[in-house]
């Protein structure tokens, strides 16, 4: 623990509830006023406002996005994809990871092709998943589902291979049978990290899917960002940058809240 974490815990200790979540806000998005203050500096001084627009307009424009509702549907496509290959990589990462822990050749099986795939960058696969799937909404998810994969599989994984084995004894005493303990022994006791693999995939699904929009879509947030960049609307190009960037944070956040709560229980 560093002297500031020091110094601040003790001041927190100091401080009633509510400053100290104040506190906490301040210490917390100082970094992001400072980046945004020398942006707004640097634009027409350092860099060519027409390049790199000022933060206060594209928070205007970004508005301007919202209330006018043209990125609205493109907004409801993205985030349709990255929940769609969100839940399937969650639903095969788990069931993947907890095989692989406690049944060998089932590990034997997968453990050389996730090896194989976890170093391509997934966007590098994105021209082969347009020649299978065409370009759209199936190329994307895909790419999603790659991408989140391998972090649900090592969390479930690892947390599989450490369950106290007298759980497992304790099952079998009581007449489980083998075929049922995974699912009632096993990935109950894995949730804190099945959680965690799942926040981690959360950010990388946005950034595979800006990838894939990028290159195999007509629809989403990726495509207007391409689509602005042609044109030369940077200020509106980084307006949906912006935007993809806060919902992502919020959905980061949003989790975290919600897998403190589950946590609670487990």
């Amino acid at each position: 623990m560093s002297y500031a974490d020091l110094q601040l815990g003790a001041l927190e200790e100091t401080l009633p509830a509510p400053l100290q979540r104040v506190v906490w806000f301040v210490f917390e998005w100082i970094p992001l006023v400072i980046v945004a203050g020398f942006w707004e500096f640097a634009s027409g001084t350092f860099v060519p406002s027409t390049v790199l627009s000022p933060p206060s307009e594209v928070a205007f424009v970004t508005w301007e996005l919202l209330v006018a509702g043209d990125i609205i549907p493109h907004l409801q496509v993205s985030l349709f994809r990255v929940a769609a290959g969100l839940v399937l990589s969650i639903s095969i990462g788990v069931l993947l990871g907890v095989g692989m822990a406690r049944v060998k050749p089932v590990e034997n099986f997968f453990e050389v092709f996730l090896a194989l795939i976890y170093p391509i960058p997934k966007s590098a696969l994105v021209p082969l998943a347009i020649l299978w799937l065409g370009t759209g909404t199936e190329t994307s998810v895909l790419i999603v589902f790659l991408a989140c994969l391998l972090p649900i599989v090592l969390n479930s994984y690892n947390a599989a291979q450490t369950v106290d084995q007298n759980l497992i004894w304790s099952a079998q005493m009581m007449g489980m049978p083998s075929w049922q303990i995974p699912l009632k022994v096993v990935i109950p006791a894995t949730i804190p990290s099945i959680l965690t693999g799942i926040r981690q995939a959360i950010p990388i699904a946005f950034i595979a899917l800006v990838s894939a929009e990028l290159i195999a879509s007509n629809q989403g947030v990726g495509f207007e960002i391409l689509r602005y960049s042609q044109v030369g609307a940077y200020t509106e190009m980084f307006a949906v940058l912006v935007l993809i960037s806060a919902i992502a944070f919020f959905a980061v956040r949003g989790y975290e809240w919600g897998e403190r709560k589950v946590v609670r229980w487990t």
